[in-house]
């Protein structure tokens, strides 16, 4: 079986393919290494990746610097470690609902830049969200450049792919989630007002046009994050750093004491 091909989805890094490794070992196809870390000692992040792949039965392909360089891109930090992944498995809306205590989710309205999604998967993974949903049609969907955006947090973090978002929220509204929608509207309230003790679905828009009005209509409340008096002039935060700020307030919100 051959890897690295068009289409095939990488996830690299010592950390996120160790993670990979530990909770999801069925999703890896084979594993590229770097020959001269390989055979290190344990105590090599690298090395250990691979005596724990052996262990799980997953195919280990030794491959030099120059190919792991071209495999994981221009820029990338890929610690001579590249693992290679199958078909994306998307989760079903039931799974997001049905974990213990309040739920946090984000759900995105037409972003189509997949760096973009990659970055909201990696900063709702990393800010403690449940999960993210995604349309469809006219969407990013979850590839091997998204996967690389996330730092492999698309393989941790359960994504929904839903036919028509406006019944997704209404469908979450049922299981007792309050949709916040995260864009400047007349009721709009900052986004610290916001209780983020509830259970909540964060509802962000496509970069440019923002959330469409039957969406942001379907949504409970409207919540904006402020930027500093008089810095308007280059526009509104990005939707991947919009995205980071909301979760983060959430977060916030439930980490603190009664007493706070």
């Amino acid at each position: 079986m051959t890897t690295g091909g068009p289409g095939e989805r990488a996830v690299y890094g010592a950390g996120p393919v160790r993670e990979l490794l530990a909770v999801r070992p069925k999703a890896i196809k084979a594993i590229w290494v770097d020959p001269a870390r390989a055979g290190r000692q344990t105590s090599d992040p690298v090395a250990a990746i691979v005596v724990s792949a052996r262990a799980a039965g997953i195919k280990l392909e030794d491959r030099d610097r120059h190919a792991l360089d071209r495999a994981a891109g221009e820029g990338a930090v890929h610690q001579g470690v590249i693992a290679w992944l199958g078909p994306f498995q998307y989760a079903q809306l039931e799974d997001l609902v049905a974990a213990p205590g309040p739920a946090l989710l984000v759900a995105l309205d037409g972003v189509e830049d997949p760096r973009n999604l990659g970055a909201i998967l990696r900063s709702a993974y990393l800010l403690g969200a449940g999960g993210v949903i995604i349309p469809e049609h006219r969407a990013a969907a979850v590839t091997s450049l998204t996967s690389k955006a996330s730092a492999g947090a698309s393989e941790l973090l359960p994504v929904v792919q839903v036919g028509n978002l406006v019944r997704a929220l209404d469908e979450l509204r049922e299981h007792g989630l309050w949709r916040v929608a995260v864009h400047a509207s007349e009721k709009a309230q900052r986004i610290e007002e916001i209780d983020g003790k509830l259970s909540l679905c964060l509802v962000l828009g496509a970069e440019g046009s923002g959330i469409r009005p039957l969406v942001a209509k379907n949504c409970d409340f409207h919540a904006v994050i402020d930027m500093a008096a008089g810095r308007d002039a280059v526009g509104s935060f990005n939707v991947s750093v919009a995205a980071s700020l909301a979760l983060y307030e959430m977060r916030r919100q439930r980490a603190a004491t009664p007493d706070e």
